[in-house]
């Protein structure tokens, strides 16, 4: 299979979860805020960051562990294969260990605090939270080591392949919470059925991976302990630049819970679910194209390279600029039948979001090339400055400005980790005998420039709305003509072939 054809394949797999998890949100908030109440909602939220955070020891590990794997590349099976046996024991313990701190701090009572700070909430509602945390992390265990298997497996072209596993596993769950909700489930009844639900589809996942593994000859070996705690070490900068960035992307419901309750958190996350969503949509574009980044940077291959960042940035950020503008006019008349009335939207919340989620955009390829080359120490520092922009500036400016202050912390720390990366990932490549594509980034941060402009427009003169829309959209596509005429040819290739993939698909 040709890198473009692994580049469609994984994407399209990909982008059947983000119309798979459009769908269930805009179905799922609806039975949900019909069955439950807005704190059994809350709760549900709070379960997820928790999770999140809770396997991000093991996360960083497998992460950094898959980079690993692709810089050793499918030429070298002997070198992938002790690498694989080596951190295996490391990411079961890790998984273990995630349990063990879960349930102690269950114990102390530090978990009951962030469902509940104030003490309002039913006692039976809290039982069912906190033993929905520990059976997923029961499940988190029990996957821990089919995650590092479907990283080994990227090298050999296969990345497309366990993102369709992915998209699978998530539809079954989806499913399984759709139904048992509308059945009458409660909050830890619904975590139940999904669990199993996931059990259940990982072991067709898990019998594919075994045959994938017998085929490119990764058959157990001895691991080599000090590869393993080597690897260890290594990767615990990067979980700890996991955890501060979760903390800053997810952890935000924790500091909100807690400062202006789950029901103010709860409107907050749910404003925040298209920018979840189209985050996940960067996705498609970044994760697919990371193994063939990081073989033109092993081949210092300058052309192919830019090629690469330059469609990443088409993608993510040009075309994505006019949508944003149309969404913030869209929002206010779909977003209160979505809730049921029982959230009320707010526009600078959403404008908020919107803009911070271009700029997490333009920041993609400088991420990739820091974390594809694991240069751990920036990756942290950047993390550190990074979270303490907004955690910091969530703490002390939420109580006077709501939630907006919240939103408007969130995107200066944004913005400030995308100056960071753009630094440091520029000199990596000076460093290297490449060059980072200023122009095309400045292209690309104008288009930013003009949606921000447009989106507070239609928030302080809204009777403007209409226009300021229209101009905003002809000026992006006028900017995005532009930029498809500097964009290395290698580049304007691949988008042709996508597009002729794409129409062919359309008229079978």
């Amino acid at each position: 299979m040709s890198s473009l054809n692994r580049f469609l394949s994984a994407s399209a797999a990909s982008w059947s979860r983000i119309v798979l998890t459009l769908v269930t949100q805009i179905l799922l908030v609806p039975i949900f805020l019909g069955h439950w109440t807005v704190e059994e909602y809350g709760c549900w939220l709070i379960i997820q960051t928790l999770i999140t955070i809770s396997s991000l020891l093991s996360t960083g590990h497998q992460n950094f562990v898959g980079f690993e794997f692709l810089k050793v590349g499918d030429g070298r099976s002997k070198d992938l294969r002790l690498l694989f046996y080596s951190a295996l024991p490391f990411v079961i313990l890790i998984a273990i260990l995630e349990l063990l701190i879960l349930l102690l701090l269950i114990h102390v009572g530090y978990i009951g605090t962030l469902f509940d700070p104030t003490r309002a909430m039913g006692k039976e509602i809290m039982h069912q939270a906190v033993w929905s945390l520990v059976i997923y992390s029961f499940y988190s265990l029990l996957g821990s080591s089919g995650g590092l298997a479907s990283r080994a497996v990227a090298p050999y072209g296969h990345f497309a392949r366990m993102a369709w596993w992915t998209t699978f596993l998530a539809i079954g769950q989806a499913l399984t919470s759709a139904v048992v909700v509308a059945l009458g489930a409660n909050l830890l009844e619904t975590v139940i059925c999904i669990v199993v639900a996931g059990i259940l589809a990982n072991i067709p996942i898990h019998l594919d991976m075994w045959r994938l593994f017998q085929r490119y000859g990764l058959s157990p070996v001895r691991p080599d302990i000090r590869v393993g705690r080597r690897n260890f070490w290594y990767s615990l900068a990067i979980s700890l630049s996991s955890i501060l960035d979760i903390s800053r992307q997810q952890g935000v419901r924790v500091f909100l819970g807690a400062i202006v309750g789950v029901t103010q958190m709860t409107a907050f996350s749910t404003m925040r679910t298209l920018s979840n969503l189209s985050l996940q949509g960067i996705g498609t574009i970044t994760n697919p194209i990371m193994p063939e980044i990081m073989r033109f940077l092993r081949e210092r291959d300058a052309e192919r390279t830019n090629a690469s960042i330059g469609f990443v940035w088409f993608s993510t950020v040009l075309l994505l600029a006019p949508v944003l503008v149309i969404f913030q006019w869209l929002m206010p008349m779909i977003f209160h039948i979505w809730t049921r009335g029982k959230i009320e939207f707010n526009p600078a919340l959403f404008g908020l979001f919107s803009i911070a989620l271009l700029i997490f955009s333009i920041a993609r390829p400088a991420v990739a090339v820091l974390q594809g080359n694991n240069l751990l120490k920036v990756q942290l520092w950047i993390s550190i400055l990074v979270s303490v922009v907004a955690v910091g500036g969530i703490m002390s400016i939420t109580h006077a400005f709501g939630l907006v202050g919240a939103a408007t912390a969130l995107l200066l720390a944004e913005l400030a980790g995308t100056v960071l990366a753009v630094y440091f990932a520029a000199k990596w490549l000076d460093e290297n005998g490449l060059r980072y594509p200023w122009q095309l980034f400045g292209m690309a941060l104008t288009s930013i420039g003009v949606t921000t402009a447009a989106i507070f427009l239609m928030l302080y003169v809204p009777r403007a709305t209409l226009p300021t829309m229209a101009a905003s959209v002809a000026a992006s596509a006028l900017l995005a003509l532009a930029f498809l005429r500097r964009l290395p040819e290698l580049a304007v290739t691949r988008m042709r072939g996508l597009g002729k993939k794409f129409i062919m698909a359309l008229t079978r």
